[in-house]
């Protein structure tokens, strides 16, 4: 895979699980697992779009910043952006793509502990929380040590990105109860 693609599958996956993450924790502790699981999906979809579009977007902006960059450094009969554009346009499509769909995974990770617990009945309690945060911190940790290649560096930074998605996870826990409080 090409290095911009995996830019946007690694963005897109650590979105996924960070946003289904702070969602999870800020709503599962006060609110039923159907609400949870809800607003999960939801953010993961809605997040999905919102990465694609982004990334669009963002690429698109790049494209137009390096056609005037091409225009001052090339020669006249070199410079086609009819033609650049065409070929660049059709790469940004699949960067979204990737990005889209590597958010709805990220978030489907997220779901996942509680689409078992709803296909096995299980009580409501916090384990599926736990189980949803633990899961998905074994994937940021992942995710993390993925572009080192020493081993003591690849776990340090693993533990890094899963200690910041502990972190949005416990803002989000804290935010879920201040809310319920005063609200």
């Amino acid at each position: 895979m090409e290095r911009a693609k995996s830019r946007y599958a690694i963005l897109g996956l650590s979105d996924g699980l960070f946003l289904g993450l702070g969602i999870s924790l800020g709503i599962s502790i006060f609110h039923s697992y159907q609400l949870t699981f809800t607003s999960i999906l939801l953010v993961g979809i809605s997040g999905s779009l919102s990465n694609f579009f982004s990334t669009y977007n963002a690429e698109n902006f790049m494209l137009g910043q390096q056609l005037k960059e091409y225009k001052q450094v090339l020669f006249a009969k070199e410079y086609n952006p009819k033609k650049m554009t065409k070929l660049k346009k059709a790469k940004n499509i699949t960067y979204a793509e990737v990005s889209f769909v590597s958010t709805l995974i990220g978030s489907a990770i997220v779901l996942f502990p509680y689409l078992l617990y709803y296909a096995i009945n299980a009580k409501e309690d916090i384990t599926t929380s736990i189980i949803s945060l633990l899961l998905s911190l074994f994937v940021l940790a992942i995710i993390g040590s993925y572009s080192q290649e020493e081993k003591f560096k690849k776990i340090k930074e693993g533990l890094k990105t899963a200690g910041i998605g502990l972190l949005i996870a416990a803002i989000s826990a804290l935010l879920g109860i201040l809310i319920n409080i005063f609200i």
